[in-house]
């Protein structure tokens, strides 16, 4: 799966903002992806203390709104984006992105896309991308979407910053030793176009899904393909996405399966019975060496 080292984001063209003192984020259309956080870019630390103040640089930011605290100890933060307040913008978005200290991409640099809702199912897809899935030198998109902004966009961008505090908190409980690039997208809008545009943006090497979520995560990707049916979403994105699909389903669902099997009295007993054998087998038998002869 690892791949040779790429630009972070392709080069999308940007139309001149009226403010020079703040990075660009791009204006998109139906066609251009949403423009990533540039990776060279370091804000100022506002204190000597240890956590680093993040950088919640935004084309467009209401008076009184300060920048947050997202990146955790051991992280240095990097441009963020925002225009869920921006009437001009074609796409409602809060992207915060974060490195850890010493992180630099390389040659064996992955990145991974998990598509994260906020009930169980997304849950375990994030936990299971941490833990098993990123390796040091390692880059992590997180998205996560809304179909519509039904609440004040300051409460998403909270959100966004407390996924952000939850994703660091998890990496460091896994494996405090490897350094991670962390993206999160919180993007407002239909859920099929914003995964077929992160897709086209960070061409990631494989995207983590969990089997449900708001509007399932799963079924979004049936519309966005044009799978009929949610039975055969899975089969169907693992067979014509551009990009490897990984399917993670909820613990409790598969030991509650499991339960059931093992409960069920029709359950034929042959499968047991075989493996026994086989185990009484390997215990007697005796190992088998070569002899040379002249």
């Amino acid at each position: 799966m690892k791949h040779t080292s790429r630009p972070n984001t392709p080069l999308v063209s940007s139309p001149p903002l009226p403010s020079t003192n703040l990075p660009s984020s791009p204006i998109l259309t139906s066609a251009s992806p949403l423009s990533s956080s540039p990776s060279n870019f370091n804000p100022q630390q506002a204190s000597s203390d240890p956590g680093f103040s993040a950088s919640s640089l935004s084309v467009y930011q209401p008076s009184g709104i300060s920048s947050p605290l997202i990146a955790a100890q051991g992280y240095t933060p990097h441009v963020s984006f925002d225009t869920l307040a921006n009437p001009q913008a074609s796409m409602f978005s809060y992207s915060l992105h974060v490195q850890s200290d010493g992180y630099t991409r390389n040659r064996s640099t992955r990145v991974f896309l998990c598509a994260s809702s906020p009930d169980e199912s997304g849950q375990q897809a994030l936990d299971w991308a941490l833990e098993s899935l990123v390796q040091d030198g390692d880059e992590l998109i997180v998205f996560r979407g809304v179909e519509e902004l039904e609440k004040d966009p300051d409460a998403y961008r909270e959100d966004a910053r407390e996924l952000m505090r939850t994703i660091q908190e998890k990496s460091n409980e896994y494996d405090s030793e490897r350094k991670l690039s962390i993206i999160v997208e919180y993007i407002a809008g239909k859920v099929t176009q914003t995964i077929d545009r992160l897709i086209s943006l960070y061409r990631p090497d494989s995207v983590v899904v969990g089997t449900r979520g708001q509007r399932s995560v799963m079924q979004a990707w049936g519309a966005a393909f044009g799978a009929p049916g949610m039975g055969s979403v899975s089969k169907y994105c693992l067979s014509h996405s551009p990009v490897p699909i990984i399917v993670v389903r909820p613990e409790s669902k598969v030991r509650k399966m499991i339960a059931k099997r093992r409960a069920d009295p029709k359950r034929g007993k042959h499968f047991d019975e075989l493996t026994k054998g086989r185990a009484h087998s390997n215990s007697l038998s005796v190992p088998m060496t070569t002899t040379l002869t002249r």
